[in-house]
């Protein structure tokens, strides 16, 4: 039964991040069977059920959020919402042993599952390589499909980015970056991470950049002689980028060029919501609905991108602070206290350029992870 717990898990963290296997499913059937495996395999497992002060905030924080979608939305996606925030209560049931096992599977799996995407994204750049035909989806360009890596066949005469099998390369640099935070970037205890770091290498996303980076340095700089050698890593790589072949390359145009100070954006790459979204963004704020939002007001048709513009537009403050609820309410008692503020400080920034905090890829590596790290934490006490 721990078996096919840890494969239902580690399946759902793929669909939920949009892996093309399975994007065009409706995930409200999904997420039923999902569920009702995991209390099933729960049950037949030599473990008890834990009903405590965390499980009944948790509790109470995720029926918040899915009246409050319920409210927005409808029953469906009220229901849908609760059904995507369960997961995290089954994970709580799991014992520390039990919790780390989980990682440690769903890393290692993970990063099996790269390296022949890697392999296939490698060989598209120089080879005319044989593909399983095209993939479509509504809302993208189609893909060549190769398996393990979809193409987008959209030429912006730049290098494609590796998305691996989601469908864009911010969804696998997502991913590839909380499980790595997760671990705690322990290369040496877990060397499956490095594949996570390739990829988030080739993905050249900016957002996966700069949170992998986030994370790292909140995690492990916590010398002087760290910052600088991680100051000077970071001063060297840039200066390579930009003169390496005059700038004329990815790293440089996907990147680097993106940190560029722009008077409206605030930075080039601040490139997640169009014109309309802006406007109707700054007209729900002078219209004082920033609490519930517009969206009953306004032709989401016309509403491009992704954030916290966006998540704002749809549910307003009042769903920005049930998101961050849920996320404080699981928290444990006299947790890893450094750890886990700066797990909650990189999901906040992810938030605010790609707000999807139902995503079981946020999920499931914030919620093992804090619990891993406050185990260990009790363990040192201990010993």
């Amino acid at each position: 039964m721990w078996t096919l717990f840890k494969l239902t898990n580690f399946c759902w963290l793929l669909t939920s991040t949009y892996i093309w296997v399975t994007c065009l499913f409706n995930q409200g059937p999904i997420l039923v069977v999902v569920n009702l495996i995991m209390v099933f395999c729960l049950s037949m497992m030599p473990i008890q059920f834990k009903l405590d002060k965390t499980l009944g905030r948790v509790s109470a924080a995720i029926l918040l959020i899915g009246l409050w979608f319920l409210w927005i939305d409808g029953p469906v996606m009220g229901l849908t919402t609760i059904l995507m925030y369960m997961p995290v209560i089954w994970l709580l049931q799991l014992p520390f042993e039990y919790k780390e096992e989980l990682l440690k599977f769903t890393t290692k799996w993970y990063a099996i599952l790269l390296i022949p995407a890697l392999l296939e994204y490698w060989m598209t750049l120089f080879i005319n390589l044989p593909s399983l035909g095209q993939f479509v989806h509504p809302n993208y360009v189609p893909f060549t499909n190769y398996g393990f890596f979809i193409k987008t066949t959209w030429d912006s005469g730049m290098l494609v980015r590796f998305n691996a099998f989601f469908l864009e390369p911010g969804h696998q640099a997502l991913l590839s970056t909380f499980i790595m935070i997760a671990n705690r970037f322990r290369f040496k205890a877990c060397p499956w991470l490095w594949i996570l770091l390739i990829s988030i290498v080739f993905s050249f996303s900016l957002a996966g950049y700069l949170l992998a980076a986030t994370g790292y340095i909140l995690l492990k700089v916590n010398t002087v002689i760290k910052a600088v050698i991680v100051g000077a890593l970071g001063a060297a790589a840039v200066s390579f980028a930009i003169s390496w072949s005059g700038g004329n390359n990815a790293m440089n145009d996907l990147i680097i060029s993106r940190l560029e100070q722009d008077s409206s954006k605030g930075i080039k790459g601040n490139n997640r919501v169009d014109h309309n979204t802006d406007h109707t963004f700054d007209k729900t704020v002078k219209n004082h609905d920033l609490l519930v939002g517009v969206k009953e007001k306004t032709n989401m048709n016309l509403i491009a991108g992704a954030g916290y513009k966006i998540f704002i537009i749809n549910y307003g403050l009042i769903g920005v602070v049930l998101a961050l609820l849920f996320y404080l309410s699981v928290i444990p008692p006299h947790p890893d206290y450094r750890y886990t503020i700066a797990f909650l400080i990189v999901i906040i920034l992810c938030f605010m350029q790609r707000a999807y905090p139902s995503w079981y890829s946020w999920l499931f590596p914030y919620v093992i992870g804090i619990y891993l790290a406050k185990g260990e934490k009790e363990r040192k006490l201990i010993a």
